[in-house]
């Protein structure tokens, strides 16, 4: 039983003078419907207080079963609230009322990241700063962020989040349940680099090829990015970015991208391990990843014939979110003190 409203006190003077239902509506700013129940519920319990609910108490996610999970999974929090669910004799609903509803937890998936010591958050945070303050006059809308990935022939499926409805084992392994796997497939390492409004070709590094200081130099930023920059920006105003991979941070590189173009991020200006500010990583791959990765490809050839195609789908619209996203990720590692932080 809950206390009254003060409207249905209100509502049932205004009755007992002999006001209509809708007289009371209007002289207390309240829905018809309101008064109209209110008074139907006085006259037949002769009270204000709520009619006794239906349906069964509480027996499952009580206060007492809330303490226990809460400190079940403060000893472990990796703990699984199906298992849990099973351990305390409830349904997995009844758990997840308790973890989400109750606890206000949020099941978060495990990632892999780089490791980042209390001197790595100092300078995430002071170079985050800097790069923040250049983005208010829009420098990140003519930045070129690039990054290189490698892609096999084979699927990249997870087993646990990708399954296959069939009414056998054998129907399900004519229908792909097995996924053939060598110990060493095809692979391809590919560069690719965009900007809000554009992006370079993707290319393919030679089979074998070492991405070494000369190779970087002469195969990738001189005969591809340094082409299609001054093609695409007719003004020759832009920044070009890259990560903190050793020929990009080479003093030969570093010295070839401050002769060549007109203003670039440089080794010390770019946070280390930190893939989830570089849309490449926190976007471009991944979305690839997802139009490609799906099936196994009988050779190379296929694999970069269905990696143009997907390079090609990525349109301007696509672009400029992904790069819209760039500073509130800056301000996100703000935020968690060059920490982690929640995708944006």
């Amino acid at each position: 039983m809950v206390a009254a409203s003060p409207y249905r006190t209100a509502i049932v003077e205004c009755a007992k003078k002999g006001m209509t239902s809708s007289e009371i509506s209007k002289k207390l700013g309240v829905g018809k419907s309101v008064v109209n129940q209110t008074l139907v519920r006085f006259r037949k319990m002769g009270t204000l207080k709520d009619m006794r609910r239906s349906g069964r108490p509480v027996t499952v996610t009580t206060p007492e079963a809330v303490k226990a999970v809460r400190e079940r999974i403060r000893r472990n929090p990796e703990r699984s609230m199906r298992k849990m669910a099973t351990e305390f004799g409830m349904s997995p609903k009844s758990m997840r009322i308790i973890v989400r509803n109750k606890l206000h937890m949020i099941p978060y998936r495990i990632q892999k990241g780089a490791f980042l010591t209390d001197r790595n958050k100092q300078l995430r945070l002071k170079k985050a700063k800097e790069l923040l303050r250049g983005t208010r006059t829009g420098t990140h809308l003519r930045t070129v962020f690039t990054d290189e990935k490698l892609f096999t022939v084979e699927a990249n499926k997870n087993g646990q989040n990708n399954r296959i409805l069939a009414i056998d084992y054998e129907s399900a392994c004519r229908k792909g349940k097995i996924l053939n796997k060598t110990s060493h497939p095809a692979a391809v390492m590919v560069f690719g680099g965009i900007c809000s409004d554009g992006k370079t070709p993707l290319l393919f590094v030679d089979v074998g090829a070492k991405i070494n200081k000369e190779y970087y130099i002469e195969r990738i930023l001189k005969s591809e990015v340094l082409p299609w920059s001054q093609s695409h920006f007719v003004n020759g105003n832009w920044t070009f970015q890259q990560d903190g991979a050793p020929a990009h941070t080479a003093k030969l590189t570093q010295e070839w991208c401050q002769a060549n173009f007109p203003d670039f991020i440089t080794k010390d200006q770019w946070p280390a391990s930190s893939p989830d500010l570089n849309p490449m990583d926190y976007a471009v791959w991944g979305y690839l990843t997802q139009q490609v990765s799906t099936k196994n490809y009988p050779n190379l050839d296929a694999l970069k014939k269905a990696l143009t195609a997907a390079w090609d789908e990525l349109d301007a619209n696509y672009l400029r979110v992904v790069v819209d996203s760039y500073p509130k990720r800056l301000r996100a590692v703000i935020k968690a003190k060059g920490g982690r932080f929640e995708n944006c």
